[in-house]
Formats: structure tokens, C-alpha cells, sequence
């Protein structure tokens, strides 16, 4: 029961701080298509381990046999088959249509959550069947709950620049590419743990890993700012109106809190002023602040 307790509370984490960024990066009318991308990609992970990556490799695995060269064409399975998995949102009609440069980003997003939470599970499933784990409390797995929660959103950046291609009528060859090369980058420290390169051990490659992934994620992180123009950046305190500049800024923890306004500084015309806690949406505003 513990894995399973930490796959719903992983799912939902994922759905609340991933959707709050693809709610930022979408549009009211951009809803529902949103939630038909989230749903579509849900089962695509295990169908394209089943029908796919595993017919695969026992194809090759009779026509090459087991060896360092079935072993070096595996580590492409993930990247490949679960990359163009992804890909097939773009063959939903409604999807398709929806589809705009302003809203690419927030619709990849919104397949890579859907995939990673199927793939969340698929795996969570499989755990469950492993004897060790039997008996472990839920806060045992919260490394599975903090890995699984970047992949949520790794997945989407995988696919964002070739959702962004598509949708401005770009060659979208390199950036499915480029989407492959970025899966591969991610697993390959993860092989090379597996056989214990340089004889580090357990010890040593966890930690690395660790970090490897979490500076990958926000590597990531900042190309899905780029591609948005900025938009992805959020502060967990909102942001706010400058009543001077009129500028829109994120708030900072450096501020005096005075109840219901704020004593806080800009950082465009770097000037102190007084700030209302509550101000009103970013939906509902201009790129100044004021009422569009």
C-alpha cells in the first residue's frame, strides 16, 4: 500500500505544480483542448512499452541475439518509442486544430503530464509486485515522488520545441531530434550507474544521479522559459503591478507584510512603494497591469 499511497500523492502534487504552470501558459479558451491532450497521453507510456518497445526487442533479440550491440541499440528504446508516442497528440483533430504558437508550450506540457503520470503508474504497478518492497511505509518512496515529479514535466520540454515547430509551420525534423537526444541525455547517466562506471558503487552514483537530474530539470526549465518568452517563470508569491512603472514583476520573500499590502521593491524602476497582497489576475490583465 505504501507505493500506491505515494503514486496518488505524486499525482496529484504533479497535477497541482505542473497544471499551475500550464495555467499560466495558456488562455481561458484553451481549457478544455488542455484537458484532452492531459487524458489522450495518459495510456500512451504503456502502450508503447507493450505494442511496441517490447515486440521490438524480441525482434532484435533474434536477429542480433543478446550482446553489447542489443545493449547499445536499448538504450534508444525510451527516447525513440516514447518520444513518438508523444508525437501522436498532434493526430487528434481537436488538438490539431487548437493548436497556436501561443498556446504550443502549454499543450506539450499538457501531454507530458499526462504521460508522465501514465507512466507514473505503470511503474508504481510494477513496484508493487517486488517482495522487498512489501510492508514500506508511503514516505519511503519520496524519491520515487520527487523523480517521477520531474519527469512530469520533463516530458513536456521534451516535445515543446517540436509542438512550437509544428504550430508555426517549421520543419519539425530536428526538433524530434533534438526531443530523442534530450530522452537519451537524461537515461545515459542512468545506464552508466547500472554498470557501475568507474566502480563508484550504489553510494556514490545515488547521489549523482540526484543531482545530475535535478540540474537537468532546471536546465529544462529554462528552455521551456525561453521558448515561452519568459511566461514559464513564476514566483511561489505571484507577482504584482508596480504603481509607479506599472511594470509587472514577481514578488519576492524580501518584502514587509503589512497584512494587506506590501512594503516591497520593484525591480524595474527599483523604487520601494506599498502594494496591495490581493491584485487582480494576470488573465485578466494587460502586459502593464492595467485592465486589457
Amino acid at each position: 500500500m505504501g507505493i500506491l499511497i505515494a503514486a496518488i500523492l505524486t499525482t496529484i502534487v504533479a497535477i497541482v505544480v505542473i497544471g499551475a504552470l500550464i495555467r499560466r501558459l495558456s488562455a481561458r479558451e484553451d481549457r478544455s483542448v488542455l484537458i484532452l491532450a492531459f487524458f489522450f497521453a495518459l495510456p500512451l507510456q504503456p502502450l508503447a512499452f507493450y505494442f511496441i518497445r517490447l515486440p521490438l526487442h524480441e525482434l532484435l533479440t533474434k536477429w542480433i541475439g543478446a550482446g553489447a550491440l542489443l545493449t547499445a541499440i536499448s538504450l534508444f528504446y525510451a527516447p525513440v518509442t516514447e518520444e513518438a508516442a508523444k508525437w501522436l497528440a498532434l493526430g487528434v483533430p481537436s488538438i490539431k486544430k487548437a493548436l497556436k504558437p501561443e498556446n504550443a508550450i502549454a499543450i506539450a506540457l499538457a501531454v507530458g503530464l499526462g504521460f508522465g503520470i501514465g507512466e507514473l503508474w505503470f511503474i508504481a504497478e510494477r513496484l508493487t509486485h517486488s517482495p522487498q518492497l512489501l510492508g514500506l511505509p508511503f514516505y519511503a518512496f519520496t524519491g520515487f515522488l520527487t523523480e517521477r515529479l520531474m519527469v512530469c514535466f520533463l516530458h513536456g520540454s521534451f516535445i515543446a520545441l517540436f509542438f512550437k515547430h509544428y504550430a508555426e509551420g517549421k520543419s519539425i525534423g530536428a526538433a524530434a531530434l533534438f526531443g530523442v537526444a534530450l530522452h537519451f541525455a537524461l537515461n545515459f547517466p542512468i545506464y552508466l550507474s547500472g554498470i557501475n562506471l568507474f566502480g563508484l558503487g550504489a553510494r556514490i552514483w545515488g547521489p549523482l544521479l540526484v543531482i545530475y537530474v535535478s540540474l537537468f530539470t532546471l536546465a529544462m526549465f529554462a528552455f521551456v522559459n525561453r521558448l515561452s518568452s519568459g511566461k514559464a517563470r513564476f514566483g511561489f508569491l505571484g507577482d504584482a503591478t508596480c504603481p509607479e512603472c506599472h511594470q509587472v514583476y514577481l514578488r519576492s520573500f524580501f518584502a514587509l507584510n503589512l497584512l494587506t499590502r506590501r512594503y516591497e521593491r520593484c525591480p524595474h524602476c527599483r523604487h520601494w512603494h506599498l502594494a496591495p497582497v490581493r491584485q487582480p489576475s494576470r488573465d485578466a490583465t494587460g502586459d502593464n497591469g492595467e485592465k486589457a
